[in-house]
C-alpha cells in the first residue's frame, strides 16, 4: 500500500492519536507466523474478549494512517476497508486473515516499535492448548499471560524496567516506545503437568527482547539469576 518511508512518516505523525491497543495489535501481528492473523487470534494475542474490538480499532488505525498520508484503499462494492492501508487480506476457514505488509514491518522494525525478526518466543503462549515433547503428553494452560489485563498486573506490580538489566525504553527511546516490554513465564512449560492458571504478579516478570532471548538460547530456559549472573560477571551489573 505504502513504501516504507511513507508507513515511517504516517506513523511518525499519528503517533499521539494511536492508542497502546494500536501499537499492541500491530506488535502482536508482527509477531505472528508469516505476520498473519485472524482477528479472533488479534483479539486473545492483546486480550479481547471478542474480535469486534479488534475490528473496530484495527479498522480505525488503518484509517489515521491513510487520512494521514493522503491516500485510501481502494473501495470495493462501494465500501473501503480500511485494514487494507496495513494489510492484505484472504478469507479463508470462516475467518479473515490479515497479512501484514512487509514495508509496514520493515518500518516497524526501523522506528524500533517492533524487534526486528522477533516471533513470538515459547512462553508466550497464545492458544490454550500446547504440545510439548513431540505431543507425548498434553498441557493446558490459560492464555492469561497473553492477555493485557495480566500484562497490566505485572507491570503495575514490577514496573516496566527489564527485571534483568534495568533497560527501560521510554528513557531510551522517547514517548513512543513507553511501556514497551516483554512479560516473561518463570515456569517452563515442561514443569507444568494438567491444568495450571496464571499468577501475573508471581509468575510473570517483565524483561527486555535481549534478556528474553537469553532466557530461552537454552532448554530448559535460563533462571532470571542466572542472566543476572552473567551480566554481572561481564560487567554490565545495572
Amino acid at each position: 500500500m505504502f513504501s516504507v518511508e511513507e508507513y515511517k512518516l504516517g506513523l511518525h505523525s499519528i503517533r499521539r492519536r494511536m492508542n497502546p491497543k494500536h501499537f499492541e495489535m500491530l506488535q502482536a501481528q508482527y509477531a505472528a507466523p508469516n505476520r498473519t492473523v485472524t482477528a479472533p487470534q488479534l483479539a486473545e494475542a492483546i486480550g479481547y474478549s471478542s474480535y469486534g474490538g479488534v475490528n473496530l480499532h484495527y479498522g480505525k488505525l488503518g484509517r489515521l494512517l491513510a487520512e494521514e498520508l493522503g491516500k485510501s484503499p481502494p473501495p470495493s462494492n462501494g465500501k473501503i476497508f480500511w485494514f487494507e492501508a496495513l494489510s492484505s487480506c484472504i478469507f479463508a476457514k470462516n475467518h479473515y486473515l490479515w497479512t501484514m505488509y512487509p514495508a509496514l514491518a520493515t518500518a516497524l522494525e526501523e522506528m524500533s516499535i517492533v524487534r526486528r525478526g522477533e516471533t513470538l518466543l515459547p512462553e508466550e503462549i497464545n492458544p490454550s492448548e500446547v504440545f510439548v515433547e513431540g505431543a507425548a503428553r498434553k498441557i493446558t494452560v490459560n492464555a492469561y499471560e497473553r492477555n493485557a489485563e495480566a500484562r497490566s498486573r505485572c507491570i503495575a506490580c514490577h514496573g516496566f524496567k527489564c527485571f534483568i538489566c534495568s533497560f527501560d525504553f521510554g528513557v531510551s527511546y522517547g514517548e513512543l516506545l513507553e511501556g514497551f516490554i516483554h512479560v516473561h513465564h518463570l515456569r517452563p512449560l515442561s514443569e507444568i503437568d494438567g491444568e495450571y492458571e496464571v499468577d501475573p504478579i508471581e509468575d510473570l516478570r517483565p524483561v527486555c527482547p535481549n534478556c528474553h532471548a537469553v532466557i530461552h538460547r537454552r532448554k530448559p530456559p535460563f533462571s532470571i539469576d542466572e542472566v543476572k549472573a552473567m551480566l554481572a560477571q561481564a560487567g554490565e551489573t545495572p
